[in-house]
């Protein structure tokens, strides 16, 4: 597992120097210089380090930095108005019982997508040290040979024993705001627990919908479903908290495009399996129990064909043992050994 260490810079500086040794391919890329500008007003008032960090890896790469603002700050906005080919899935979802306190979670995408998944450390100065894993921000190719392979952070576990991860929103606006990945890492970089998690949604702009699940060790956790231009807090009903990808907020149910784009979203479908299983054998829920529901084909919790479950995270909150599942080999990494406390 790599590990990133230092100020954010150097951290930049760290992940440059690897994209150079792979070749990154970025002749194609025509910074626009209109996002990127007003992109950049939001990072320096809310985010500063992250332009820290960006400038780091234009450096480490050796290419000019505007490339690598566009790509990683102005790219996301242009792609969420005009990429609907693929349709985005993922399952979360977390339960107390007697046994204790567990999150599941299951990244869905691209199979292409498995062959560079990561999981890496980030341990960046006067922060909280972070386990995050990665889908390298595939876009959609099938042939990676030359493909941008990013570290960002999809789910991220920190030393308080903080978890987030995100999954695909069906929103309907976009504004300038920090990037679904950077938010990530500002909540698990800055933030113990989910009460100071919340605080930052009241302040900073997020640029395009998503949906963010956040737990913590004390059994505290919730679901912020947000669309950009407003958010919504989903709460746990009897120790039982479920995120797919179609808003629960009755509000933003009201503007909810998962069903336009594709009618036979599978969304509601995941969504009332997980429910299913977890009313049958909430209070026998444990760690394997858990795999198993993050494993069922049938009602497409755990997806195949064209999009497929990439990985699965099975998180004992309480004791804070957590284990990455690679869905290609079936290998599981026991992360809590990793020592990140």
């Amino acid at each position: 597992m790599k590990v990133f260490k230092g100020s954010y810079f150097e951290i930049g500086l760290q992940q440059g120097e690897i994209y150079k040794k792979n070749k990154i391919n970025l002749t194609t890329i025509i910074p626009n210089k209109s996002i990127i500008e007003n992109q950049l007003k939001v990072y320096k008032k809310y985010y500063p380090e992250a332009l820290e960090e960006l400038q780091g890896i234009a450096k480490g790469i050796g290419c000019p930095v505007d490339i690598i603002y566009h790509m990683l700050l102005a790219n996301e906005l242009i792609w969420f108005t005009k990429n609907y080919k693929y349709s985005e899935a993922c399952t979360i979802f977390g339960i107390k019982n007697k046994n204790g306190y567990f999150i599941g979670r299951n990244l869905d995408w691209i199979p292409v997508t498995k062959d560079v998944m990561e999981a890496y450390r980030r341990e960046v100065k006067n922060r909280y040290k972070i386990i995050a894993v990665s889908d390298m921000l595939i876009t959609g190719k099938k042939n990676i040979k030359n493909e941008r392979l990013i570290y960002d952070a999809i789910d991220a576990i920190n030393e308080k024993g903080l978890y987030v991860g995100i999954t695909f929103a069906h929103g309907n606006s976009t504004q300038y705001g920090l990037s679904w990945k950077d938010f990530v890492k500002i909540i698990s970089e800055t933030c113990k627990g989910v009460d100071e998690a919340l605080e930052l949604f009241k302040t900073i702009p997020l640029s395009v919908p998503k949906n963010f699940f956040i737990a913590d060790k004390s059994g505290k956790m919730i679901v912020v479903e947000h669309n950009s231009n407003k958010y919504k807090v989903i709460y746990p009903k009897d120790g039982v908290l479920i995120k797919t990808n179609h808003f629960l907020d009755p509000e933003l149910s009201r503007i909810d495009n998962v069903l336009r784009r594709n009618p036979y979203h599978n969304t509601y479908k995941r969504y009332k399996a997980v429910l299913d299983h977890i009313n049958k054998i909430k209070e026998k829920i444990n760690s394997d129990k858990l795999f198993e529901i993050l494993s069922d084909k049938k009602n497409q919790i755990c997806q195949i064909g064209n999009m497929q479950t990439i990985w699965s995270l099975v998180l004992n909150m309480k004791k804070r043992e957590y284990l990455l599942v690679r869905r290609s080999d079936k290998s599981i990494e026991k992360l809590q050994k990793l020592s990140i406390s």
